[in-house]
């Protein structure tokens, strides 16, 4: 309609109205361009607001993860400390608590960072949307750290525990004295009350074959020194993620 008026201005010589009809239509477009681009922004800010919040909700559920992890390994430490004693003269604990205490020492629980949503934000270039530049570079430091990767290697003491104790008897841990779950994510815990139900001479002929491997001790104190550094380095990663949830909430 615009650009019919504006056509006839011109033909009729009508100068001023082709003027006024030139900057209406020059104002439409613009406006058009203006409106889409609002749009695309409005767009944008949705889908920030919502990668957010799927952000918040990964976070919490490795929150959630965290302190299962460092439970988890704090029990594995102190079974290695029970464990340890095997090689007093007078043990901790009787042949079975022994045998059962060397084998969870030998246990390890991966961790598998949530960051699915954080993932999404880089791809599709809205991580800029999330909050400031401070908070958005606390999540790259966050995503970036490598806390896991350090221990990715297997114990040593893993490996050759597992090398000399008799499998039926590591199958009567695994059965009787571990607990595991899949509600959201898979779980392992330990059991207080497990019973093998092997004969006693049996279990203590184990656990002296086990002693009597020339570098299981020595190995056994580098998982519990191996295990210590995990635990605190998993105790900072938790602390630094409670701090982002709260930037997160109030961003």
């Amino acid at each position: 309609m615009i650009l019919a008026k504006f056509s006839r201005a011109v033909r009729g010589h009508d100068w001023f109205t082709a003027l006024i009809e030139l900057i209406l239509l020059v104002m439409g477009v613009f406006l058009g361009f203006q409106l889409d681009r609002w749009n695309d922004v409005r767009l944008d800010r949705e889908s920030a607001k919502e990668y957010r919040l799927q952000l918040i909700s990964d976070l919490e559920v490795e929150r959630s993860d965290l302190i299962s992890l460092i439970e988890y390994h704090e029990s594995v430490r102190n079974y290695a400390e029970i464990a340890l004693t095997a090689w007093n003269q007078q043990p901790q604990e009787e042949p079975e608590a022994l045998v059962v205490a060397l084998y969870q020492a030998s246990n390890v629980l991966p961790f598998t960072s949530a960051r699915g949503a954080y993932d999404a934000l880089l791809a599709n270039g809205l991580i800029d949307l999330i909050g400031d530049p401070g908070l958005r570079s606390k999540l790259a430091a966050y995503y970036g750290q490598a806390t896991n990767r350090v221990f990715e290697e297997e114990k040593r003491y893993r490996r050759e525990l597992r090398g000399v104790m008799p499998i039926d008897v590591q199958r009567r841990v695994l059965d009787t004295c571990i607990v595991s779950s899949t509600d959201m994510s898979i779980k392992e815990s330990f059991s207080n009350d497990c019973d093998l139900r092997l004969d006693r001479n049996y279990l203590s002929e184990a656990l002296e074959s086990i002693k009597r491997h020339p570098n299981l001790r020595n190995y056994l104190r580098e998982g519990i020194s191996r295990d210590t550094i995990f635990i605190y380095l998993m105790n900072a990663k938790l602390e630094f993620l409670e701090k982002l949830l709260v930037e997160l909430h109030s961003a």
